[in-house]
């Protein structure tokens, strides 16, 4: 089915629309309401436009301006069928101008609508660096991001840029402030492992599970040798009943690994746990990892310590433990190897956040389009093959319609 231009926008085939209509609706409200920050009658291409077809061409194996504007002219005809462009293709400095004079929070705004309420959600908190946004007087990066990343709808709710000669401690409670946390679960790596922001969750009603390493050096020591001291001499021996215990095997693309999590749930030992507002549970991960299940070679063997708001449910904590990389897997690496995120040049700090949004959004639209392949093969496959592109596109105009 396609949209023509006359057709108004939400009026298309039930059937043709994504399960979660209902906040794809809302959406499409936001996005037509953006904030244009052009100069009112000097503009020819409207902001909603401009923004659409800057998505279509990010779905399409593009990834500047300059390659955005190859996309609008050599595809007009195309576009056309979908939104008017009555005064053309919009060239690259349309695209740069759009895109550094767009506020992100607005259109971080737009992704926050569609993942909903936080309550009852995981986000897992990390930084990234774009290296490709180097400043050529100094050649450090121009954009240092927070990104907090809900896994279940890969998307982010929320960004704060670290401030120049600084570290993501710092920008962390900017982020935490910009959220509605309540009911919520929060995991952290090891840059949160401090009591101040275990505090500053559980002000703002959200659980915590955080990495605890060697920046709390004496609760870290006094975690590690009561796990070390609790531990059953005998691999086999099940934990004592005042631990609890899960664990998970796997094979994986010829590797395989043991994971074994341990909950301690008496805490009268932890004399720092007053530190933790909160505490409930704290915890051992042991990974064990061979690149083949009957190798002789000895398995590598790493150990992993957690605090945690919540109670002791080693199954449940094991599994957060785990999603918590699905920000590093599902976004960081796919901005990195699909869209080629740190060779990108863009050095305006707005316009290089706003990208990266864009680049989120799409790989949104790439996942949920119909058909095998990776993202990367449906980006290619959507620059040569217009009926591929077209399936994708239905579902970004019947979000955002023009």
């Amino acid at each position: 089915m396609t949209l023509h231009p006359s057709a108004p926008c939400g009026e298309s085939s039930p059937s043709s629309l994504p399960v979660d209509a209902a906040p794809l609706a809302r959406l499409s409200e936001l996005f037509a309401g953006l904030p244009d920050a052009r100069v009112s009658g000097r503009v020819l291409h409207r902001l909603p436009e401009v923004l659409l077809v800057a998505l279509c061409a990010m779905v399409s194996d593009c990834e500047d301006f300059t390659d955005m504007g190859i996309f609008a002219q050599s595809q007009l005809e195309w576009l056309r069928r979908f939104t008017p462009l009555v005064h053309g293709a919009p060239s690259h400095d349309v695209f740069r101008n759009v895109f550094m004079g767009l506020q992100p929070e607005a259109l971080l705004e737009v992704m926050q609508q569609w993942v909903g309420e936080l309550g009852g959600q995981h986000l897992a908190i990390d930084g990234k660096v774009s290296r490709g946004a180097k400043d050529p007087a100094t050649g450090k990066s121009t954009l240092h991001l927070l990104r907090a990343w809900v896994g279940e709808a890969s998307l982010s709710v929320g960004y704060a840029v670290c401030a120049d000669k600084s570290n993501e401690l710092e920008a962390l409670p900017r982020l935490l402030a910009s959220l509605q946390l309540k009911g919520a679960v929060v995991t952290i790596d090891a840059m949160a492992g401090h009591p101040q922001v275990a505090e500053l969750l559980q002000e703002a009603g959200a659980d915590y599970l955080l990495a605890l390493k060697a920046n709390e050096k004496n609760a870290f020591e006094a975690v590690k040798a009561r796990f070390a001291a609790g531990r059953p001499e005998d691999p086999g021996t099940p934990w004592p009943e005042s631990w609890q215990e899960a664990g998970t095997r796997e094979m994986n693309r010829g590797r395989y690994e043991q994971r074994d999590v341990v909950v301690c749930r008496d805490l009268a030992w932890f004399d720092k746990s007053w530190k933790w507002p909160g505490l409930q549970s704290v915890i051992e991960v042991r990974r064990q990892t061979l690149r083949q299940r009957h190798s002789k070679e000895h398995p590598t063997e790493e150990y992993h310590y957690y605090l945690s708001s919540l109670p002791p449910d080693a199954a449940l904590l094991g599994d957060l433990i785990r999603a918590h990389w699905s920000v590093e897997n599902q976004c960081h690496h796919v901005l990195d190897v699909t869209y080629h995120e740190d060779h990108c040049q863009v050095r305006d700090r707005t316009a290089a956040q706003n990208l990266t949004l864009v680049r989120e959004i799409a790989t949104k639209f790439l996942k949920a389009s119909p058909g095998k392949g990776s993202l990367r093969s449906k980006r290619k496959r959507s620059a040569l093959d217009p009926s591929f592109r077209e399936g994708i596109t239905n579902l970004i105009f019947q979000t955002f319609g023009a």
